[in-house]
């Protein structure tokens, strides 16, 4: 009787550790989906004067709303800019949405000193975009294809 007592005491034990592992494992999975980012639309080439207009999509992650965003500027040309205003990257908080799990937004940067450089030669761009939700979950990074702003 001893013996089956204590074998049921095992059995119950490992079941309840099994159980308690897997709703353990099944609520972490839920809050830390992976949020997935795509170009909706980009203007290119950029006329002089006309900013940068990236739209922007993403899904499938949770608590994007209070997360951010992070875009890497990369200039392709072998000139280098003789007078850098501003940095290569921009991070900023994702905008506040009712349905957390997507939404779209739109990323815009100017175009004198941020896009273009010199007045004799247009300038090559490409963006690396990316996003990570409130729960610190990140995206793949997102390359645009590369964009020409214009001289004037």
């Amino acid at each position: 009787m001893k013996k089956s007592v204590s074998f049921l005491v095992s059995v119950v034990t490992i079941s309840l550790m099994t159980f308690v592992i897997m709703m353990a494992s099944c609520s972490k999975s839920g809050s830390s989906a992976k949020p997935k980012i795509s170009i909706e639309s980009v203007n290119n080439p950029i006329q002089p004067g006309e900013p940068l207009d990236i739209k922007l999509n993403f899904s499938n992650g949770d608590n994007l709303s209070g997360g951010t965003y992070t875009v890497i500027r990369i200039r392709t040309n072998q000139i280098p800019p003789q007078n850098l205003i501003s940095g290569d990257t921009v991070t900023g908080p994702i905008p506040t949405y009712n349905n957390v799990t997507k939404g779209g937004m739109e990323y815009t940067q100017p175009y004198q000193g941020y896009l273009h450089f010199d007045d004799h030669i247009n300038d090559t761009l490409i963006f690396k975009i990316a996003v990570i939700s409130a729960s610190g979950v990140a995206s793949d990074t997102l390359t645009t294809p590369k964009i020409v702003s214009l001289s004037p």
